[in-house]
């Protein structure tokens, strides 16, 4: 998680480097630019940073190994169900979720403590991070796309390319991204996202696809508009006006994330309250945009759009889930 953090800081130390270099050659120069200074100034802290984030990541305590070596072993076996057939491993699959839940239930406030003396276990950011990658794996298991009919197989792959872009998207050029280098790939997500109704995606005869095949899309249009708003929250600021919306939906995707990850028999009262939240939230938008108090659209809409989209396909999500049941 630190690496393209680290790539990215590698970079700028060797432009302030270079540019500290030219200046100390060029005698008519004199003192250092402030901007230059500036910059040198905040990379230090930068730097400082990371390397205590590092530091905490790189102990364990023992108390947390076993839920480690655990973890470990949950990760490895997913991987291998990965290479089977969908039919063949969804039942081990549930078995493991059901683990992954046991060991997310371990947590106190959302920290894995030290049963002897209750006190917060080191290597937090170690276990939990592989918490969630297990649990990111099951989805992108269960969700697999065989289960996706044949007249639906064009959206499927259509979803898939998408998703492969992005992702090295991420890898590649999530510092120097705008939001207009994402605009195509918001257009084509909102198409998609446009063939649902209530929620659900149709066959070619207007019937609801099969509850399997509607996870799948489902997931992938999720993850889809999850790493759009990875890339946009990396290289687009979001105006202070515009916080208290960014901090609501934030809030409210990870309440979404907790229902879906935990799963179970949802009725329409149960998700009536994150149903109205989210219609609240929307209503606060004019012609389609945030705008601030003086009636100026601030910076950050499109970090924003992505949050709430999402939070609207988590929300079909859970609903087409207890529609099928």
């Amino acid at each position: 998680d630190l690496e393209p953090f680290k790539v990215r800081l590698r970079e700028i130390r060797q432009l302030v480097d270079a540019e500290v270099a030219r200046e100390d050659e060029d005698e008519d120069q004199g003192e250092p630019k402030p901007e230059v200074l500036l910059v040198s100034r905040r990379l230090r802290q930068c730097e400082k940073e990371i390397a205590l984030l590092e530091e905490t990541t790189g102990v364990i305590a023992d108390a947390l190994m076993p839920v480690y070596e655990d973890l470990v072993r949950i990760r490895r076996r997913l991987t291998a169900l990965s290479f089977l057939p969908h039919d063949s491993a969804i039942a081990e699959a549930r078995e493991l979720q059901k683990r992954l839940i046991e060991i997310d239930d371990m947590r106190v406030d959302d920290r894995f403590v030290d049963p002897d003396n209750g006190a917060v276990a080191e290597g937090q950011t170690q276990v939990v991070g592989l918490l969630e990658e297990c649990f990111d794996r099951l989805h992108d298991l269960m969700a697999e796309g065989s289960t996706v009919p044949k007249d639906m197989m064009p959206l499927y792959e259509r979803l898939m390319e998408i998703r492969v872009q992005l992702e090295k998207l991420l890898l590649t050029s999530r510092w120097t991204l705008r939001e207009t280098d994402l605009w195509s790939y918001q257009v084509q997500l909102q198409d998609i996202d446009g063939m649902r109704r209530n929620g659900q995606f149709k066959d070619t005869n207007g019937e609801p696809a099969p509850q399997q095949a509607q996870a799948a899309l489902n997931f992938l249009l999720h993850k889809c508009y999850n790493l759009v708003y990875k890339l946009l929250s990396s290289s687009e600021p979001v105006a202070e006006t515009l916080m208290p919306v960014h901090n609501q939906l934030r809030t409210l995707r990870r309440c979404l994330l907790e229902v879906k990850k935990y799963g179970g028999p949802l009725s329409a009262r149960d998700l009536y309250p994150y149903q109205m939240k989210l219609s609240s939230i929307d209503n606060l938008r004019t012609d389609g945009k945030f705008l601030d108090d003086e009636g100026h659209i601030p910076e950050g809409q499109g970090v924003v759009m992505s949050l709430l989209n999402e939070c609207y396909d988590l929300m079909y999500e859970l609903m087409a889930a207890e529609v099928d049941e």
